[in-house]
């Protein structure tokens, strides 16, 4: 079981994340996500606000990384692990609310990520698996 650091938790919160899918034929997706949440030491979620690529590919295919960066310290991480859809529900609330004070839409989902690996993405170990 992988458990989140307070320096990822921190860097999560800054609201720069990177979102990848792919379809069930593996044609990849990317696309920023500023709704990124920790919800336990190796728990993230966010809300799916339009409903189109990326929910479309986590409907096939709910294997996903997120990767959040911090440029100027040069280090940052990627979170894999497997989606699950919430389209109701105590999470889904949440989003929804948080997203009306920003003058957004309902999201189209809530994305529970169950984080199964993380990933250095700093230059003195790239792509190193951390846990």
């Amino acid at each position: 079981m992988v458990t989140f650091t307070e320096h990822m938790k921190e860097l999560v919160k800054s609201g720069r994340c990177l979102v990848a899918t792919a379809s069930k034929e593996g044609w990849p997706n990317l696309g920023p996500k500023g709704s990124v949440i920790v919800l336990d030491d190796s728990t993230l979620a966010f809300g799916e606000l339009t409903g189109k690529q990326t929910y479309a590919n986590l409907r096939e295919n709910p294997k996903v990384a997120i990767a959040v960066m911090d440029y100027e310290q040069r280090v940052g991480y990627r979170f894999v692990g497997t989606a699950e859809l919430e389209t109701s529900g105590e999470l889904y609330e949440k989003f929804a609310q948080r997203f009306a004070e920003m003058k957004l839409p309902r999201p189209a989902a809530a994305v529970k990520v169950k984080v199964e690996a993380i990933y250095d993405l700093s230059p003195k170990n790239p792509g190193g698996k951390i846990a």
